[in-house]
């Protein structure tokens, strides 16, 4: 009886030492409380095979948050079969009002509506699009004339550390309807993975830069603002965020779309431009699939969506399911920035539920949520 006895209280001991070790958690974070106001949160569930999404989404839900777990091949809201509004910029290149842009600018758009530096608006229609080179060339639906437009340089006459500026309208929905400028180098001649149509630049780039002229210090155009390398894209290939990396499409390749009517209309006695004040005159605001452009207004609060992502090591106690490792990762889906880390190693008794509660409990703790 006195052996029975014993080998309970060892069992005992082990249990209570396996569930404290299951509750022994370690959590990063990082998250200002007021930034969480409104969020949502995107539970990403690639790899999930006995359901933590569930638990991490009822834990969050139970916080006042909205909640919502996307699963593997399901439809983001761009790929919806309606119609997505998209803003981007564009330049003027000829005196009849063609214009060049990205071509992913324009995807999808049953309508194009293009807004002057003066506030002027007209309608505009695909003339040529180039997917794989990201370049579109557009034309007003009605004839008109401009004043200002930019003239084509050659990539091939710029060198390693040139100086260049880029103009746009990033993020015209928080900074408004405004072009802004930004000045850098050409960091590299060539593109990621040394992609030969693009080249690296150091100018910053920004949601609503893309199809923006890359000038060179004589106004001339050496390429297309297209994008910067997404910040979770390298978070998930190297674990770090990387500084500043943008990328142009080279102007060449927008050449090799000009047929003979386009040749035309590019006239031979361009304006010269030799300010930025032309430069930035030559440059519009696109807008896709909206019914018109708005006057800017006071700006309001971004709505802020943080992508959770995860991963496990799991197997079964006989009892349940239970973890040995668990890390879970909190991303700005905007910014890129990593907010918030929560992991969780070791043997435990408790469930893979219980271990799941157990970090986020803490994360909440520290976060103040």
């Amino acid at each position: 009886m006195k052996r029975i006895w014993c080998l309970a209280y060892k069992i005992s001991l082990f249990i209570l030492v396996g569930i404290m070790a299951g509750c022994a958690t370690t959590a990063h974070v990082a998250i200002d409380r007021v930034s969480t106001d409104n969020a949502t949160f995107i539970i990403s569930n690639e790899n999930d095979p006995i359901g933590v999404a569930p638990v991490i989404s009822e834990e969050i839900s139970k916080r006042g948050y909205r909640v919502h777990i996307l699963h593997p091949h399901q439809k983001t809201s761009n790929q919806e079969s309606a119609p997505v509004a998209a803003f981007g910029s564009g330049f003027f290149i000829s005196g009849d009002g063609m214009m060049i842009s990205n071509a992913h600018v324009v995807k999808g758009a049953t309508s194009i509506v293009v807004r002057t530096v003066d506030g002027e608006k007209f309608m505009a229609k695909v003339l040529i699009a180039d997917e794989k080179n990201d370049i579109v060339i557009l034309q007003p639906l009605e004839s008109r004339e401009v004043a200002k437009w930019l003239t084509l340089a050659q990539f091939k006459s710029t060198k390693l550390g040139d100086k260049l500026r880029i103009i746009g309208f990033p993020l015209s929905d928080l900074l408004g309807k405004h072009p802004r400028v930004t000045e850098g180098i050409i960091s590299a001649e060539v593109g990621l993975l040394d992609d030969p149509t693009r080249f690296q630049v150091s100018a910053s780039i920004q949601p609503g830069n893309s199809g923006g002229p890359v000038l060179n210090e004589n106004y001339q155009v050496i390429g297309i603002a297209t994008e910067k390398l997404s910040d979770i894209y390298a978070m998930r290939k190297t674990g770090s965020i990387p500084q500043n990396v943008n990328f142009g499409v080279k102007v060449d390749y927008a050449k090799m779309l000009f047929n003979g009517g386009i040749e035309k209309s590019i006239d031979a006695n361009t304006p010269k431009i030799d300010s930025l004040e032309d430069a930035v005159d030559a440059t519009v605001l696109i807008a896709v699939n909206v019914e018109d452009i708005p006057e800017s207004t006071a700006p309001s609060k971004p709505k802020r969506r943080i992508l959770i992502t995860y991963s496990y090591n799991y197997s079964w106690d006989v009892f349940h399911y239970t973890l040995s490792r668990f890390n879970m990762q909190w991303v700005d889906e905007n910014s890129g920035e990593v907010i918030a880390n929560g992991n969780f190693s070791g043997v435990s008794f408790l469930s893979y539920v219980g271990i799941v509660q157990g970090v986020l409990k803490e994360v909440f703790n520290k976060a103040g949520m």
